[in-house]
């Protein structure tokens, strides 16, 4: 490394010192410059995207939707956790207690076929994860954890069921709900029975810097939910692919997927659900998993392939059922089925 001696710094610091000293350019020249630079084509573009990015950070996105207690249900319940509210559904009793998660996109709604059969043989607890259902949508940084990435869901399920006073139960997932499923009996194994997974979305969902780049660009947090607005339609195209005997798509149906849209912020949850949401890879955790496990699929499902579950099978000492001309939702496309595939797993604690 070269050293500068004492002088050498000095004759340098004199050099930089007489070079300011001369430099021409005054307060008027500045200004003179600039305005020559306003008027060729780049100072006009710089100038136009100043002016833009200033009127996207005033002006106003009004919120939409009414608080989600004006649209709750008859048997609706709210517990606070972390300082902001989840929307749960608490049916039956008994020492036994089984706990849904539902897919991305879904709510408690889902679930409205199997749950008072399921009571009959204890508790059933339900409830809408963050940017779902009648959960309110939290702003991410206002808890402990992120509840918008699959580990602050894993998180925010062990202190409601802490809220609630389980201890121990059997969990029903479905979708991304039985990937969360699994995940959470690895991290809390001691709270876990058995789990039932109906066409479970556990695959490693962790996306590459360059998909992320839109929830970063200038404004993307103001309007980006407003943008999510417009894809409202899109919903139905999804149900469609999801059921297989589409006659039971009905307009009742629809709509019961559709009511959670009239939430306060519902747009800003989806927002925040899409930009953290991730899946870690638990393949090589899969064989120590000391719970029982019985996956429910679908052959027609067209959401998650019935191969995926054949693989998480070979994985875990599972047993995979499949459920014929059935697409991504067993549990509502055939819930006798369904519930005649689950009894004899679920019947023996």
């Amino acid at each position: 490394m070269r050293r500068l001696s004492p002088s050498g710094r000095r004759r340098g610091l004199r050099r930089y010192r007489v070079a300011w000293k001369d430099c021409p350019m005054d307060f008027e020249s500045f200004k003179a410059r600039a305005r020559g630079f306003l008027r060729t084509r780049k100072g006009k573009i710089a100038v136009s995207a100043i002016l833009v990015l200033l009127a996207l950070a005033l002006i106003p996105v009004p919120e939409v939707g009414v608080p989600v207690e004006e649209i709750a249900f008859e048997n609706s319940r709210f517990v606070e956790v972390d300082g902001f509210k989840i929307h749960y559904l608490d049916e039956g009793s008994g020492d036994r207690v089984f706990i849904l998660l539902h897919g991305f996109g879904a709510s408690v709604y889902t679930w409205r076929s199997i749950i008072g059969n399921l009571s009959s043989m204890g508790r059933v607890i339900a409830f809408d994860r963050p940017g779902f259902g009648l959960t309110e949508r939290v702003e991410p940084g206002r808890t402990p954890y992120n509840p918008y990435t699959s580990e602050g869901v894993v998180e925010l399920t062990y202190r409601l069921l802490s809220k609630l006073n389980v201890s121990r139960a059997v969990f029903i997932g479905h979708s991304a709900g039985g990937g969360l499923a699994l995940l959470f009996a690895l991290r809390h194994p001691e709270m876990v029975e058995s789990v039932v997974l109906v066409a479970p979305a556990w695959k490693p969902r962790v996306r590459a810097w360059y998909d992320n780049i839109v929830f970063y660009l200038p404004f993307a947090d103001k309007y980006g939910p407003v943008v999510l607005r417009g894809f409202v339609g899109q919903l139905e195209q999804v149900l469609y692919k999801a059921w297989y005997n589409k006659t039971l798509l009905t307009s009742d149906v629809v709509e019961g997927y559709k009511h959670p849209l009239k939430a306060r912020n519902w747009d800003k949850g989806l927002y925040w659900v899409l930009k953290y949401s991730d899946f870690p890879d638990i393949t090589g955790e899969l064989p120590g998993l000391g719970v029982k496990v019985l996956i429910v699929h679908g052959d027609k499902d067209e959401i998650v392939p019935l191969e995926s579950s054949v693989e998480l099978s070979s994985l875990l000492n599972s047993t995979l059922i499949v459920v014929e001309n059935v697409g991504h939702l067993p549990h509502e496309e055939s819930p006798g089925e369904f519930l005649e595939a689950v009894y004899p797993f679920i019947s023996h604690g």
